[in-house]
């Protein structure tokens, strides 16, 4: 990768060790270093090759290093960045995998220094098992991972991280830290609530009738499977996501006791609109295809050169649930230049460049490749 010749990993686990085989997998890697507290997680990641090398010490680990994920738990994110800022090389960018934004975006920022680039990430992939030997270097391929600039991110950071995620098959869009935090209460967070107190409700009723777990059906595996992650990890959330979580367990109340009075009253008309309802959202919900390369289609957009204008634009069309596939940044002058998106789909980049000229940018939209692909 050639934005990247050494990228650190501090926290080697599940999601940190897959990042290392995604980024081993791509043609011409970077050299890869692992951090982890305990030496049997090195040698571990070493064997599965996740990482080229590994070390116990985060200083030594980050020296010299492009890119430097944290991939620790969410509590000890913010002190593993102050732990390791003064160590990093100008330019270093450093990135997290948190399933919160807001508060760790902000708190960073007040003190990184302004030679040193932070972009806030949360892969939306993972799985209920734990440690480096269930790492899989396909994890991320076709799954949405989020990053979070703001008006102080750098703008060639941003297209460096973007280039190499998108490299291991994620679909990259980015999100404003605070929205953020409120899509993954009710998308993420609140599920994993109700997993564990359906299975909780279940283990109750399982002491007066002693074989309910034994006869649980699919639809109740399926939807309690996420209740086997880690406790450690979802207290975290729970703690540093609480407001946005509590609005969502309060409006998911409201939607229960929408159907509790819809069956007390059985209004059986409105309860199969419920049910309709559901199944239509649900079946519709986007799916990710293959992707097709004479779909392509650039956007070039004039922008100033000025602090802001990478996050303002990747987020506005974030919003419209657009993933950027590249991003180029063409200097004309000092304070001008064009900034080109790759977007997949006719319609997508007609999208795209309809929010754009709405908030007053120039767009031209034209194809990559103007002949069949076979």
């Amino acid at each position: 990768m050639g934005d990247f010749n050494k990228i650190t990993i501090i926290g080697v686990g599940l999601i940190g060790g897959s990042l290392g085989l995604a980024i081993k997998a791509l043609q011409s890697p970077p050299k890869v270093v692992g951090v982890s507290r305990s030496e049997q997680t090195i040698e571990k990641a070493i064997k599965v090759e996740a990482i080229d090398e590994g070390t116990t010490s985060k200083i030594d680990a980050v020296k010299d290093a492009d890119l430097v994920f944290i991939a620790t738990p969410i509590s000890s994110i913010v002190g593993t960045i102050k732990e390791i800022t003064p160590h990093l090389k100008p330019g270093a960018i450093v990135t997290d995998v948190g399933s919160t934004k807001s508060t760790i975006v902000k708190t960073v920022e007040e003190f990184l220094p302004p030679e040193i680039f932070f972009i806030g990430g949360h892969p939306m992939a993972g799985s209920e098992q734990q440690g480096v030997l269930f790492a899989n270097a396909t994890l991320f391929r076709n799954s949405y991972y989020l990053l979070t600039p703001t008006q102080r991110t750098n703008t060639m950071a941003f297209k460096k991280l973007h280039s190499l995620l998108t490299g291991i098959g994620a679909q990259v869009l980015a999100v404003d830290p605070d929205k953020h935090d409120k899509i993954v209460s009710t998308i993420s967070h609140l599920p994993h609530i109700l997993s564990a107190a359906l299975v909780n409700l279940a283990s109750k009723q399982t002491k007066e009738s002693k074989n309910l777990l034994l006869v649980a059906a699919g639809g109740f595996r399926d939807m309690t499977r996420i209740a086997a992650s880690d406790p450690d990890m979802w207290r975290d959330i729970c703690i540093e996501n609480s407001a946005a979580i509590l609005e969502a367990l309060d409006e998911f109340r409201k939607e229960l006791m929408s159907f509790q009075s819809t069956i007390e009253d059985r209004k059986e008309s409105q309860l199969k609109d419920k049910f309709k309802e559901a199944q239509s959202v649900r079946l519709n919900l986007p799916e990710i295809l293959h992707k097709d390369v004479s779909q392509l289609r650039e956007l070039s957009i004039p922008v100033s050169d000025r602090p802001g204008v990478i996050s303002d634009i990747s987020v506005m069309i974030g919003r419209l649930g657009i993933n950027i596939e590249d991003i180029e940044i063409v200097h004309t002058t000092e304070l001008t230049g064009i900034l080109r998106l790759v977007i997949s789909g006719e319609e997508n980049a007609k999208a795209a460049a309809k929010e754009l000229l709405k908030h007053k940018y120039e767009v031209e939209i034209g194809k990559i490749y103007n002949h069949e692909v076979p």
